[in-house]
């Protein structure tokens, strides 16, 4: 009961700002990021990428893990409210991993963390990662 409660109250915050969810299958490999939802109004993606692919080494704020991608993707997508920078699902097994920004200095990801610590991600973390070339 509690995840269809859960799931409708997502579906209402979506609709809320003018965006449905709609599924989508994609083949993913371990590590690669990925989302089971694209916004349809939206033209950003959630995998790690950019249009001409290129990736640096950086730094990204981990807020929540999860051993099942459900639990994970309704974190990331509570979180996509809450954050402007981009939230990620990424898998390293054995666990989903949500985590937000594509920061290449430090300094710059530490305020990233204490702003995840403010919306409600206490034990939010700085992650060492491949990001978004920007």
């Amino acid at each position: 009961m509690k995840r269809i409660i859960a799931l409708a109250l997502i579906v209402l915050m979506f609709a809320a700002v003018g965006c449905v969810p709609r599924k989508t299958t994609k083949v993913v490999s371990p590590g690669e990021d990925y989302s089971l939802y694209d916004m349809e109004e939206t033209t950003t993606t959630t995998t790690t990428t950019t249009t001409t692919g290129a990736t640096a080494p950086g730094y990204r704020v981990q807020i929540f893990a999860s051993s099942t991608n459900e639990g994970a993707e309704n974190i990331a997508s509570e979180a996509r409210f809450k954050f402007t920078e981009k939230v990620y699902v990424e898998y390293e097994a054995p666990y989903y991993k949500v985590r937000v920004g594509d920061y290449k200095n430090r300094a710059d990801v530490e305020i990233l963390r204490e702003k995840s610590k403010n919306l409600g991600y206490p034990d939010a973390w700085i992650v060492q990662t491949e990001v978004n070339a920007q």
